[in-house]
């Protein structure tokens, strides 16, 4: 009796011992997680102010007011309750608000804090403002003929060029305003793929071939355009203030900060356009003869 209590006993104190362990564990965890939280939602609250102050949403408005109005020109020919069905369609899929949550998710799912207070840093600063707000006019702008010849009778110097060139390539303008228009288009041509003559026949890899080549083309011409633009768009920038943007381009938070925004728009993009083709295509068939 005596040993079967000692036994006991001895259980009885394993038991307890692990249970005391577990319980300190528990702690231990819960006040890990206590600690973290604040810094988690710290980041998130950063990362939302970065967005706000790189002018995001006002970026995802009026890009998708020009796919919408793209496909409004593609279709231009329509009648008026075609096209109304269209823009719902396209309206619908291209959401600012659905893209916008989109690129914050894949942020937050990644986040790297220290980058993340590099990018806000920038775009908090006086002169990352002043360039959010001047990008943001350029948006808003319309088509400013007079402008473009003054450019052309005035040729920047070769420095503002090589700087407006660094800015493209660091910022990912051209490749992306190209890819997002890639995407479109190579998803509309899959989903009409059997009605379109010139593709027909031609299989997924071959049609990917095909429009690799004609994104090249399409690259050179929109570097170009990219540049007249760019140089308008940021003729308020002294040449100096212009580099220390380039710096910001090329330095470690912002290009993680561009990097991340042009591959996760275009992966949004791709969706939408996906989403957008097949469902055009299963209601609008006849929309393949504007694709010819």
């Amino acid at each position: 009796m005596a040993r079967g209590s000692a036994v006991s006993m001895l259980i009885g104190a394993m038991l307890a011992s692990t249970a005391i362990a577990s319980a300190a564990t528990t702690e231990r965890d819960r006040a890990e997680r206590t600690a973290a939280q604040p810094d988690h939602q710290a980041s998130a609250q950063a990362l939302d102010t970065l967005l706000q102050r790189a002018g995001l949403r006002a970026q995802l408005d009026s890009l998708t007011a020009g796919i919408r109005a793209q496909f409004m020109r593609a279709h231009r020919n329509r009648s008026d309750q075609d096209r109304l069905a269209i823009d719902r369609i396209v309206a619908k899929r291209f959401s600012s608000e659905i893209l916008y949550k989109k690129i914050r998710a894949e942020f937050q799912r990644d986040l790297d804090p220290g980058r993340l207070q590099k990018a806000l840093a920038w775009y908090d600063s006086p002169l990352g403002r002043r360039i959010t707000e001047q990008e943001l006019t350029a948006l808003a702008a319309t088509s400013d003929a007079e402008a473009v010849a003054d450019l052309e009778r005035n040729r920047p110097s070769a420095r503002r060029i090589d700087l407006i060139e660094r800015l493209d390539i660091g910022g990912g303008v051209s490749e992306t305003t190209v890819d997002v228009t890639i995407a479109i288009v190579r998803s509309l041509t899959v989903a009409f793929q059997p009605g379109l003559p010139a593709v027909a026949d031609l299989s997924r890899e071959q049609l990917d071939r095909h429009i690799a080549r004609a994104r090249s083309r399409t690259l050179q011409e929109m570097r170009r355009l990219c540049l007249v633009s760019m140089l308008l768009a940021y003729r308020g920038l002294s040449d100096d203030e212009l580099d220390q943007y380039v710096q910001f381009a090329e330095s470690d938070g912002g290009g993680w900060y561009m990097t991340v925004m042009n591959s996760t728009l275009l992966a949004a993009i791709d969706v939408a356009a996906d989403a957008t083709a097949s469902e055009l295509a299963a209601a609008m068939p006849q929309l393949v003869g504007d694709l010819r």
